[in-house]
């Protein structure tokens, strides 16, 4: 229920106005255990309303003790302008899908564990006049109930982007909604040592109109020590585009029918979701960035990145 809470934020976000990417740092507390590590932030706004923004969210909470998370978010906003028009406050709220590897009680050194928490904080946005950048204060706490609660106080700026409007007429590039994609990358596994292989994705991609797109492909997550993996992956995207279809931003959730080769050939239904950018080179050609994360049952996570280059047909 809460990821159909989360893609419904976003796809009402999807047909909003104007459109914000942020990259943000600082520090991060926790309360149990008492310890202090960096935050990292990136959040992709969408104005609904002159007075409500819908964001999405990705959290690296850093290293405390026993403890390696991070996590994403999707948080509605209430906003309004305080003492001069460049100054805006909001308070938002929303679910968090978190990740963390933790000390194991039993048997391996470490465990992945998953879970849901909320997230709550407050924004202090400044924008210069005639500027599309921006810089931003946040002051933002994660409760779990049952991992880690953190507060976590980050600065940063952002960019003011372009998009598409979904009603204007296509560019005739744009009319080729079939993409087929070859990347080669890394793979890193969430555990302690962060172990890690060559990776490669081919996928083929299909576009629904502006925003809404569907993609298969096979993975190879490589020999990483700890895992030999690879598969078939489903995914849906919400990837709009911007500056007259010139680059993309988008999110994909699916499944991942993996083959595990250090588990006898044992095959699984494993979660993934992942986060893409892509940069158009021509009328064909793109080059496309791909971060996906897989939630494993065996506390075999991962990270898989990779880059390469893609052909519209």
């Amino acid at each position: 229920m809460r990821v159909v809470v989360l893609f419904a934020c976003l796809a009402a976000a999807a047909c909003a106005r104007a459109q914000d990417l942020a990259l943000t740092a600082g520090v991060m507390q926790s309360r149990v255990p008492d310890a202090r590590s960096f935050a990292i932030g990136i959040t992709y706004t969408q104005e609904l309303t002159p007075w409500l923004d819908a964001s999405l969210a990705y959290r690296n909470e850093g290293h405390v003790p026993g403890h390696h998370r991070d996590g994403h978010a999707a948080l509605l906003w209430l906003k309004t302008q305080v003492f001069a028009p460049e100054l805006t406050l909001a308070a938002g709220a929303g679910p968090y899908r978190y990740f963390d590897t933790e000390v194991a009680e039993i048997g391996t050194d470490y465990a992945n564990s998953h879970g849901w928490g909320a997230i709550y904080g407050v924004t202090a946005t400044w924008r210069p006049r005639a500027s599309r950048w921006f810089y931003q204060l946040r002051i933002e706490h994660v409760e779990t109930g049952v991992n880690l609660d953190t507060t976590m106080v980050m600065a940063g700026a952002g960019y003011r982007l372009e998009p598409d409007a979904t009603g204007s007429p296509a560019p005739d590039h744009r009319e080729r909604d079939d993409e087929v994609f070859l990347g080669g990358g890394q793979t890193i596994v969430n555990s302690f040592e962060s172990e890690n292989a060559r990776a490669a994705l081919v996928s083929y991609r299909h576009a629904f109109g502006r925003v809404l797109r569907a993609s298969v492909g096979f993975l190879h997550e490589g020999e990483a020590q700890l895992i030999r993996r690879d598969g078939v992956v489903l995914q849906g995207w919400l990837e709009p585009s911007f500056e007259n279809d010139r680059f993309t931003l988008g999110i994909g959730y699916g499944g991942y029918f993996a083959t595990d080769h250090y588990r006898s050939g044992e095959k699984d239904l494993l979660a993934i979701i992942g986060t893409t950018a892509s940069y158009r080179l021509g009328s064909h050609w793109l080059g496309r960035f791909e971060w996906q994360r897989v939630a494993s049952r065996h506390s075999r996570d991962s990270d898989i990145v990779v880059l390469g280059l893609g052909y519209r047909f």
